[in-house]
């Protein structure tokens, strides 16, 4: 009689068994990184407002004019040009005069699904609402502050300025406030 030798490998009740245990320990973990990685993007969207702050107070001290930070509330556009009517009325501007030097536009928009969240009562000029104006001595106009938050509802962060300093701060927005 001839034996048989057996193969090694595995059977469809253990590869199925397998994959069982490890979608239940994914379902177990998916809440926990999902959380995880939301905050990770809201904080990301905060550094890029951050930066783009930054840019626009030391455009508004080197080229010796003031710069406007502005957004399109409920969204996550945004953007930074000179504080003159014709950067904002659509016209674009001109490439600078002999006072000024070129001036420095920038438009954003935060990751997908990060929407800003600002004061109603901010001025506004056609869509944009006016965040923030930095002056040429690097003050801003008023201490201002917005939320950032994902549409998810995981918790926002709070982006603020200081009106007499220029500086910017970013901090979980607390559950009291």
């Amino acid at each position: 009689m001839a034996r048989r030798t057996r193969r090694p490998g595995l059977t469809l009740l253990e590869v199925l068994l397998v994959m069982a245990i490890i979608l239940m320990l994914a379902a177990v973990a998916y809440p926990t990184l999902s959380a995880m990685y939301g905050d990770v993007r809201v904080k990301a969207a905060a550094d890029q407002v951050r930066a783009s702050w930054t840019e626009a107070r030391a455009q508004a001290i080197e080229d010796g004019r003031t710069y406007r930070f502005a957004v399109e509330p409920g969204t996550g556009k945004y953007r930074v040009a000179p504080d003159a009517t014709e950067f904002w009325d659509g016209t674009g501007g001109g490439p600078g005069d002999d006072n000024y030097p070129a001036p420095h536009i920038e438009e954003g928009q935060l990751p997908n699904g990060i929407l800003f969240e600002v004061p109603q009562d901010l001025p506004a000029e056609g869509s944009w609402s006016t965040v923030a104006v930095f002056n040429p001595d690097g003050s801003c106009d008023h201490d201002i502050e917005i939320s950032l938050k994902e549409d998810d509802g995981s918790t926002p962060v709070v982006v603020r300025v200081r009106a007499m300093t220029g500086a910017i701060s970013v901090k979980k927005k607390s559950e009291g406030r």
